[in-house]
């Protein structure tokens, strides 16, 4: 049950139903503790913040394992059962991701999945990605693609697995860039269908390693599909010819917008 539905209901409270609306408040402000960035460093400060988010965290875990255990007395028909239970797994495997408990975030992610929850590969793909189980992220991604869930993150995570195989294999092959390649492209994927962050990400990815022309190559294929879709990515264009100068040098901008087009400067506002 949403949370506007259970707010409407009132005094029909159900003692599960009141148990949820509990776990998402936990939650919720474990998920405001995570985001506090204190402006000063202050070590006890961040201490005390960290061990309440992960208490909150912890406790979020508790209250729905309760729920789970309810479940199959609770009289709930069975889409509703299904969709708790998914839920159920789905946060709990997310409280022990941000706790760093992979195995029992992959755990109960897996659980998810068999219970129906679909979207569950983006996230089994990226515990993975992070336990360094190569072959189960890159399995889980394609999953997603193959079922058509969520493909654009499929696509980025792809890209991000492919930048750690790569960024391991240079360990041992300093010429090695068969896989940075192949992140490139699904994150040039992920941006062309509309998750742009892919763009940004490739380039951030690939100029913390040095490789100024693989962050240029996404940089110049990111210009020419918002070249492509001025009216949706006018600010974004501008934004990227700024990044596009620092990379490059003035000179070389120059040649790289003339192969944008030609109505780039009019997207820009006539500055250049």
């Amino acid at each position: 049950m949403s949370k506007e539905k259970l707010g409407e209901a009132g005094e029909e409270l159900t003692p599960l139903d009141r148990l949820v609306m509990v776990a998402d408040a936990i939650f919720d402000r474990a998920i405001k503790l995570d985001g506090i960035k204190l402006s000063k460093k202050n070590d006890e400060a961040s201490q005390s913040i960290e061990e309440t988010r992960d208490a909150a965290f912890g406790g979020c875990i508790q209250v729905w394992k309760v729920i789970l255990l309810l479940l199959p007395t609770s009289g709930l028909d069975h889409p509703s059962h299904k969709d708790l239970e998914m839920s159920a797994y789905k946060v709990i495997s997310r409280c022990f991701h941000r706790l760093d408990n992979l195995a029992a975030a992959r755990k109960y992610i897996t659980k998810g999945i068999d219970a129906g929850y679909k979207d569950g590969f983006i996230s089994l793909g990226a515990i993975c990605l992070d336990l360094g189980l190569h072959d189960e992220a890159e399995s889980a991604f394609k999953t997603a693609i193959k079922i058509e869930v969520q493909e654009t993150r499929a696509h980025a995570g792809l890209g991000e697995l492919y930048f750690a195989m790569g960024t391991e294999k240079l360990k041992t092959d300093p010429g090695h860039s068969d896989f940075f390649s192949r992140a490139e492209e699904e994150f040039v994927i992920a941006g062309k269908e509309r998750f742009t962050e892919g763009f940004d990400r490739a380039m951030d990815l690939f100029e913390a390693v040095g490789m100024r022309d693989k962050a240029l190559s996404v940089g110049n294929r990111a210009a020419a599909f918002y070249g492509e879709h001025k009216t949706n990515y006018g600010g974004k264009l501008r934004a990227l010819n700024s990044r596009i100068r620092k990379l490059t040098g003035e000179g070389r901008h120059d040649r790289i917008v003339e192969g944008v087009g030609r109505k780039l400067g009019k997207v820009l506002g006539g500055k250049r």
